[in-house]
């Protein structure tokens, strides 16, 4: 995924993200942007995980926590426009440094995602 400045990620840095997803051997994509530019949500899936993707959703309306949400399903599940927000199987509450992000998440979703058994 080649994100460089993306705008609509309510301040993700996407590249760090996207670099830190790699090391783990998880892909990523944008799949939905919000024009109020405070969510996104990113599709990952991995070969450490096959059949399995995740849906990552960033929330950050520029007050505390800015919160993360999860969910899991069959390879080939496509959420509709109409189902945004989704609804989070698994959710995490940052604060701090907004640059921390990207690391938080990072190995959040490692735990999460690639080292959970279905």
């Amino acid at each position: 995924m080649n994100v460089g400045v993306l705008m609509g990620t309510a301040g993700l840095d996407m590249t760090r993200l996207v670099g830190l997803f790699e090391r783990k051997k998880i892909e990523c994509a944008l799949v939905e942007v919000d024009a109020a530019l405070d969510h996104c949500v990113l599709r990952l899936s991995s070969v450490k995980r096959p059949g399995v993707v995740a849906f990552l959703e960033y929330e950050n309306d520029g007050m505390e926590p800015r919160l993360i949400g999860l969910i899991l399903r069959g390879d080939g599940f496509v959420p509709r426009k109409e189902e945004y927000p989704l609804e989070w199987e698994k959710t995490l509450e940052l604060r701090g440094a907004r640059k921390d992000d990207p690391d938080k998440i990072a190995l959040w979703v490692e735990r999460e995602y690639l080292n959970r058994a279905s």
